[in-house]
C-alpha cells in the first residue's frame, strides 16, 4: 500500500500554492517485494515526477534474486530500513547424504544459465570452494600452500612456457575427473597479487601443469599456490563444490545440514544506479552478491549512508563502485570481506581538471579482498575524489590506491595492510604518464604495521619489501602533509622517482629498513627508456590546458627531465620532518640517482635512540701514515695467465677470462642467462677487515668500448653466513685510461651490519656491459680516517640545517606519537599533527 505524506501548506487547499507536495512511501512486505514497491512508486509518480519517496524495508531477511535497477524516473527515491538484510542468494534445500559427511544437493533449478558459482553462505558466512593443500585456519594468511617446483639445476627446459607451464613437487601430484574444471589460484612472478587461471592438465609424470590460456605474470618456481575447484580435493569440513555437468552442489558442513542455512548467490548487484538523482540508500545490510553491491553509473547526488555490506563480490566485486556522475558520497558504511574493493570511485574531466567530487567517509573498511589480493580499501580514479576520516585495516594489498588529479586522502586511520602481497604501500599512487597525481594531497593520515609477504626459496617471508607511503613511477606534484608512520616493513615513505612532491611535516618512524627514501631513475634506467613515450603523450595531452597552468613543476617537458648530472629525480621539498628508530643498523634514509641540487632535505629532525644515526654513506678523510695495505700493477703477470687473489663472483659463461694483458688485469664483459650469473662480476685478493675500519682503493680503469657502466663496492662473504657490501661506487668508463677512487666503511662491532664471521673483505667489480673488455691497473688500497655517517651524509649536501635529538614523543612504545611542549622538532618550525581529528567521526 502507498501511504502519501502530507509535505504542502494549507494554503494550497484554497489555490494560493500551485499543488500539494507529498511524499510516498512504500512498505515491503511478504505481498510487495521490493521491485514491486519501485514499480508503484514509479506508477504513483507519473501524474507528479519531482515526488520524493521512500521504501522501507521490513526487519529481518529479504532475499533479492534480480538487481533493484534505477533510473533518472526514480531520482528522489530514498530506500531504507530497520535492521533490514537483503541477502542475494536463495535457500538450499533437498539435501541428501553423499559421502561420510559430504552432502549434495540439486540447484540446476536455481542458478541463471551458463552460471558458476564462486561462493557458498553457510549461516551468513563464506564456506570454502574444495581445494589442494586445505584452506588453514589456524595461519589463514600464510599457511595452505604449495609452491612451484624448483627447476632441475640445468635451469629451465628449452621453449619453456613461463606463463603457460609449471611444474608441481611430487607430493603435490593430483589426479581429477574433469581437470578442465579444476582452477590454479596462483601468486605469480614477483607475487605483487593473484591470478586464478583455468586448468588444461597436470602430468603425473613431467608433473607440469598446464594453463587453458597464459597467466598475467611468469610462473616461478617458488610462488605460492593452490588448486581449487574439484571434487576430488572436497576432503575438509567448509569445504564446497557445484558440478557444473551435473547441477549437483556438494558440501560438507561444520555442523549437521538440518541446524544451517545455506545460500548459493546468485544476484549481481543489490542495486544498479543509472543516471538517476538524489538516490538514498540508508541503514540496510546487503550480503550474498556476486558482483558489486551498489553501483552507480553517471548519478548525481546521491548518497549511501548507515550500511552495512559485508561478504559481497566474488573476485570482480566491491562494496560500492562509482563511475562519472557527481557528488555521490558514501558515508558512516561498514564495508567488509569484500571479493575485490571496498569502494570504488572514477570520474572527471583530466583536461580540465573539474571532477564528479565523489567522496568516502567516515566508513570501517576491512578484510577486503577475499579472493581478489591486488584489491584495496578504496580505489580512486579521475580528478576531485575523496576518502577522509575512515578506518581502513587487514587488507591483501593497498588501503588507498589512486591514479589521476586533485585526488585527497586526509585524516585517515589505515594499518594492517599489504598482508599478501609484496612492493605495495598503505597509500599508493603511479605518474608514468608524468601527469599523474598533481594536484593530489595526502595529509593528516595515521598508518601503521604494513607488512608484505615475499616468496623466496625457503617459503614465505614476512615481514617483507613494502611501504607505508608509496609515490610510485613517477608519482609528481603530490603534497605529503602531516602523517604519522610507522611499524613498517620497509620505509615509512618510499618515493620512487617521484618529482615536484612536497612532503614536509610528517613522522616517519620505526621502518625496517630506513625512514624515508629517494629512489631515482637515470638516463641509463630502464624504466625512463621504457616509459619516456607515455610521459610525453601525457605531458603533450594538458600542456597550454587553461586548468594546467599553475599546476606544479609542469613547466618542464618530459623529454628534458634527465639533469647535467645525469639523474632525473627533482623538484622534491623533504623538510621539517621527524625520523624516529629505535633499532641499531636501521638506516636514516637511502638516496640513488637523487641530487642535493635538484632535490631538498633540510630541517628534518633525526633519531636514533642509543644507537647512532647511519646513513649507508661512509666518506672518509685522509690517508692514514703506514704503507698500502696492498699494491698491485700487474707487472709480474704473464698475457693470459690467471692472477692469484682475483676471481669471478659471477661468471656468465666459461668464455669469460680475468688474465693479464701487457702488465694490466683484463676481463671480458657478458651477459648470461642463469639467474646466479647474469653479468661479469669479479673481485680482488682478501684484505683482512678491522672493525669499524675505513678504506681507500684506487685504481686506473679503461674499456675496449665507448663507455662502459661499471660498480666499484668493498665486500664480503661467507658461505651459508652472509654478504655485505659498501655503498657501491658508479663509474662509466671509456677506452683512455681513468683514475676511480673507491672508499668505504667496515660496520662497527656494536652495529647491526656487524657480523662474526667477517674476517676479510675485497674490491668487487660488477661489469653491467653485454660485450667487451675492461683492464685495471696500478692498484692500491690504504686506511683512512671515517667519517661518521651523518657527517657524510651532510657532506653530500643533505640536512645541511637538520638535527639529531631526541623528539620527546609522549609515549611512542605504545604507539602515542604526539610531541611533548619541549620537543625539538618546534624549534624547525615543525606543527603539531591534529591527532584527535584523525579516524572516524562520533
Amino acid at each position: 500500500m502507498i501511504r502519501a505524506m502530507f509535505r504542502g501548506s494549507i494554503l494550497s487547499l484554497f489555490g494560493l500554492l500551485p499543488s500539494l507536495c507529498f511524499a510516498l512511501e512504500i512498505q515491503v512486505s511478504s505481498e510487495v517485494s521490493l521491485s514491486q514497491a519501485v514499480a508503484q512508486i514509479r506508477e504513483a509518480r507519473k501524474a507528479n515526477p519531482g515526488q520524493s519517496a521512500t521504501i522501507l524495508l521490513p526487519e529481518g531477511v529479504t532475499e533479492l534474486k534480480q538487481p533493484i535497477s534505477l533510473g533518472l524516473e526514480d531520482s528522489g527515491l530514498t530506500i531504507a530500513g530497520t535492521k533490514s538484510t537483503l541477502v542475494g542468494g536463495p535457500l538450499i534445500k533437498g539435501w541428501a547424504a553423499h559421502d561420510g559427511q559430504i552432502v549434495k544437493a540439486d540447484v540446476s533449478e536455481l542458478l541463471p544459465k551458463g552460471f558458476l558459482p564462486k561462493q557458498l553462505l553457510c549461516d551468513g558466512e563464506r564456506q570454502i570452494l574444495a581445494r589442494y593443500p586445505n584452506f588453514d585456519a589456524k595461519d589463514p594468511l600464510y599457511g595452505g600452500w604449495a609452491f612451484v617446483a624448483a627447476f632441475a639445476p640445468a635451469g629451465a627446459p628449452e621453449g619453456h612456457l613461463w606463463k603457460r607451464t609449471l611444474y608441481v613437487k611430487p607430493e603435490n601430484v593430483r589426479t581429477w575427473a574433469h581437470p578442465e574444471d579444476v582452477e590454479l589460484n596462483i601468486f605469480a612472478q614477483y607475487g605483487w597479487w593473484n591470478f586464478i587461471e583455468p586448468v588444461v592438465s597436470l602430468d603425473p609424470q613431467t608433473r607440469m601443469l598446464t594453463l587453458k590460456k597464459d597467466c598475467g605474470y611468469d610462473l616461478h618456481p617458488h610462488n605460492r599456490y593452490h588448486i581449487q575447484n574439484a571434487l576430488e580435493e572436497l576432503d575438509a569440513p567448509g569445504e564446497w563444490f557445484y558440478d557444473k555437468h551435473t547441477g549437483a552442489l556438494y558440501f560438507w558442513p561444520v555442523k549437521p545440514i538440518d541446524q544451517c542455512e545455506v545460500r548459493l548467490p546468485i544476484c549481481d548487484s543489490f542495486f544498479k544506479i543509472k543516471g538517476a538523482k538524489h538516490i538514498t540508500i540508508r541503514d540496510l545490510t546487503l550480503t550474498g552478491c556476486y558482483g558489486s553491491a551498489i553501483t552507480f553509473e553517471r548519478a548525481e547526488d546521491c548518497l549511501v549512508e548507515k550500511c552495512v555490506i559485508t561478504k559481497v563480490g566474488a573476485f570482480n566485486g566491491s562494496g560500492v563502485s562509482v563511475s562519472d556522475g557527481s557528488n555521490v558520497r558514501v558515508s558512516r558504511c561498514e564495508i567488509s570481506y569484500t571479493g575485490s574493493n571496498g569502494v570504488s570511485l572514477s570520474g572527471g574531466d583530466r583536461k580540465t581538471l573539474t571532477g564528479p567530487g565523489h567522496s568516502v567517509e567516515d566508513c570501517h573498511i576491512h578484510h577486503m579482498g577475499v579472493f581478489n589480493k591486488n584489491a584495496c580499501g578504496v580505489s580512486m580514479y579521475g580528478v576531485d575524489n575523496a576518502v577522509r576520516h575512515c578506518h581502513i585495516h587487514d587488507g591483501p594489498r593497498m588501503g588507498v590506491q589512486m591514479s589521476g588529479n586533485n585526488l585527497i586522502v586526509e585524516y585517515n586511520h589505515l594499518h594492517h595492510l599489504c598482508l599478501e602481497t609484496q612492493d605495495g604501500g598503505a597509500i599508493y599512487t603511479g605518474g608514468r604518464d608524468w601527469i599523474s597525481s598533481r594536484g593530489s594531497k595526502w595529509r593528516y593520515n595515521l598508518i601503521h604495521d604494513v607488512i608484505g609477504c615475499g616468496q623466496e626459496a625457503g617459503g614465505l617471508k614476512h615481514p617483507w619489501f613494502t611501504f607505508g607511503l608509496y609515490p610510485d613511477d613517477n608519482t609528481g606534484g603530490l603534497d605529503i602533509i602531516g602523517n604519522i608512520v610507522y611499524r613498517v616493513a620497509y620505509t615509512p615513505i618510499h618515493m620512487h622517482n617521484a618529482r615536484d612532491c612536497i612532503v614536509e611535516n610528517n613522522v616517519f618512524a620505526l621502518g625496517g629498513k630506513f625512514q624515508f627514501d629517494l629512489h631515482g631513475w637515470n638516463r641509463e634506467h630502464r624504466y625512463y627508456a621504457n616509459h619516456l613515450e607515455t610521459m610525453i603523450k601525457g605531458y603533450e595531452s594538458v600542456a597550454g590546458e587553461l586548468a594546467w597552468t599553475s599546476m606544479r613543476g609542469m613547466d618542464l617537458h618530459p623529454k628534458d627531465a634527465i639533469r647535467e648530472d645525469g639523474t632525473m629525480m627533482s623538484g622534491n621539498s623533504f623538510q621539517r620532518n621527524i625520523l624516529f628508530s629505535d633499532t641499531a643498523g636501521v638506516k636514516y634514509g637511502d638516496i640513488r640517482h637523487a641530487s642535493a641540487k635538484w632535490n631538498t632535505i633540510d630541517h628534518n629532525l633525526a633519531w636514533n635512540g642509543s644507537h647512532p644515526v647511519v646513513t649507508g654513506i661512509n666518506k672518509v678523510g685522509p690517508d692514514k701514515p703506514g704503507e698500502p695495505l696492498l699494491t698491485e700493477n700487474f707487472d709480474r703477470v704473464a698475457n693470459g695467465k690467471t692472477i692469484s687473489g682475483w676471481g669471478f663472483n659471477h661468471r656468465p659463461n666459461k668464455d669469460v677470462q680475468l688474465v693479464g694483458a701487457d702488465g694490466a688485469l683484463r676481463v671480458d664483459c657478458a651477459f648470461g642467462t642463469e639467474p646466479g650469473n647474469t653479468k661479469t662480476v669479479f673481485h680482488g685478493p682478501d684484505v683482512p677487515i678491522k672493525p669499524g675500519a675505513a678504506y681507500r682503493v684506487r685504481l686506473r680503469v679503461k674499456s675496449t668500448e665507448p663507455t662502459a657502466k661499471l660498480g666499484f663496492a668493498l665486500a664480503t662473504f661467507k658461505n651459508g653466513d652472509g654478504y655485505w657490501q659498501t655503498q657501491s661506487t658508479s663509474f662509466t668508463a671509456t677506452p683512455e685510461w681513468c683514475e676511480v677512487e673507491v672508499a668505504g666503511r667496515m660496520p662497527r662491532e656494536n652495529e647491526a651490519n656487524w657480523k662474526p664471521w667477517m674476517k676479510h673483505f675485497w674490491l668487487r667489480i660488477d661489469c653491467h656491459e653485454p660485450k667487451g673488455q675492461i683492464f685495471i691497473d696500478d692498484l692500491r688500497l690504504t686506511e683512512c680516517a671515517p667519517l661518521d655517517e651523518w657527517s657524510s651524509w651532510q657532506a653530500e649536501g643533505w640536512d645541511k640545517n637538520s638535527l639529531v635529538a631526541d623528539p620527546l614523543f609522549v609515549d611512542w612504545k605504545n604507539d602515542d606519537f604526539r610531541l611533548k611542549p619541549e620537543s625539538p622538532a618546534f624549534k624547525l618550525g615543525f606543527e603539531a599533527i591534529p591527532v584527535e581529528k584523525i579516524g572516524i567521526r562520533k
